[in-house]
């Protein structure tokens, strides 16, 4: 593993640090109540999607520290993905943790309906080994889907694609120009992602082992810190117990950093050409 160079070891330090500092959501006890009334259950989501997106950067971070860059892109997307989910959900909590629900509740059937089709004697076996505790819940299961469905409506809408939730929530730019970057080159079946290993050769191409020059190698220790800061930042605005103290000041720094690679790396009007919605969160 080559040793990081200044910026991705002051990048690493802090997205560590974001690590440590936010240990409570490991074995975090999310309530089933706040005072009389029930605990909002998109809260109760959003604080399990900044807890998978720190498992995400410790990924991530594994896969660049042993030098396995293209690699960690995927961990990256997942969290850009997760933070576009979280934001969206916490922009009309009431409509779109519906919407979210209703769409679960159909890939739910249509994975049962599937192995129904594909194996119906295992399906059969299935559904009546099923435990006294099992049916219990899967009969409230079955209120909560005839309430949702009350709710929403019989022309119900459907869920939103990511691209429009990111549209949503004033990330449109990012997900344009980060991540459907990292779609192709990371975890789809892409040609991109098949021409990063590929080199011209007198006779040919050249499958290489590492990526070529073609790969743009993103920050990874700094894009992870950041996605992972706004995951805390906005959970713990809905959650005091999860208010994290140290958050603000690795917040500033990790800000800082960005500014400073911005400068470095683009014109000196930057912050002229970029949307205002990028030049807000920065």
């Amino acid at each position: 593993m080559a040793e990081p160079g200044e910026e991705d070891a002051k990048a690493r330090s802090l997205g560590l640090a974001l690590l440590d500092t936010s240990r409570i959501y490991e074995g975090f006890v999310i309530p089933s109540f706040e005072g009389d009334l029930r605990f909002p259950p998109h809260r109760r989501a959003i604080i399990g999607l900044a807890g998978r997106q720190r498992r995400f950067l410790r990924a991530a971070y594994t896969l660049a520290d042993a030098g396995q860059v293209l690699e960690a892109v995927g961990p990256l997307r997942s969290m850009l993905e997760f933070l576009v989910r979280q934001l969206w959900l916490a922009h009309d909590p009431d409509r779109n943790w519906a919407l979210w629900m209703a769409k679960e509740h159909v890939a739910a059937d249509l994975r049962q309906e599937k192995i129904r089709q594909q194996a119906p004697a295992l399906h059969d076996a299935a559904v009546a080994s099923r435990t006294p505790e099992q049916r219990k819940e899967g009969e409230a299961v079955a209120a909560g889907r005839t309430q949702l469905a009350a709710e929403l409506g019989n022309g119900r809408p459907g869920m939103p694609s990511l691209e429009q939730q990111a549209r949503d929530v004033g990330l449109s730019f990012l997900y344009d120009g980060l991540y459907r970057y990292q779609s192709n080159a990371g975890p789809h079946p892409t040609m991109l992602a098949v021409d990063l290993l590929l080199e011209k050769h007198p006779e040919g191409l050249v499958l290489r082992g590492e990526p070529t020059a073609q790969f743009v190698a993103p920050p990874v220790y700094l894009h992870g810190a950041w996605l992972l800061y706004e995951a805390l930042k906005k959970s713990g605005e809905l959650t005091p117990a999860l208010n994290l103290r140290e958050l603000p000041s690795l917040g500033r720094d990790i800000e800082a950093l960005v500014k400073e690679r911005a400068t470095a790396r683009m014109p000196p009007n930057w912050r002229e050409l970029l949307p205002h919605e990028v030049v807000d969160q920065i």
